[in-house]
């Protein structure tokens, strides 16, 4: 039976690389949710925004367990993005940062993990260069 542990992940990175594609952003969250072992049920939808501060492309996918999300600034210096991933099926955080570092390559990282079973409280964060 399925017991429920809701996770919610907030990353922030400096990167070395992009993605400016829609559809290679769209199989980034398909292996994604592949290596975490969750289904996806809607999406991933992706699309580039062009407001003047915000460029970059952003894109979610619904998960049959929540959501996950991200923004990729990648004009102006340093690159960066901000990922979220909520879900009601305990994940491993280093298995999204090691995917993150694959496609953008992570120079600096911070992120918490939020423990929402019985209200909401911080049981991880870290703040760091990527390995």
């Amino acid at each position: 039976m399925f017991k429920p542990f809701h996770q919610h992940m907030l990353v922030k990175c400096t990167i070395t690389k992009t993605i400016k594609e829609v559809e290679t952003l769209n199989t980034w969250f398909r292996d994604l949710v592949s290596k975490v072992g969750m289904k996806v049920v809607g999406g991933p939808t992706s699309v580039m925004v062009d407001e003047p501060g915000n460029e970059g492309l952003t894109g979610t996918v619904t998960l049959a367990t929540s959501h996950a999300s991200i923004h990729i600034w990648d004009e102006g210096k340093p690159k960066y993005l901000q990922f979220d991933i909520y879900s009601c099926r305990k994940y491993d955080a280093q298995i999204i940062l090691d995917h993150i570092n694959e496609s953008f390559g992570i120079v600096e990282y911070e992120y918490m993990l939020i423990d929402r079973n019985e209200g909401l409280s911080v049981y991880a964060k870290e703040k760091s260069s990527y390995k």
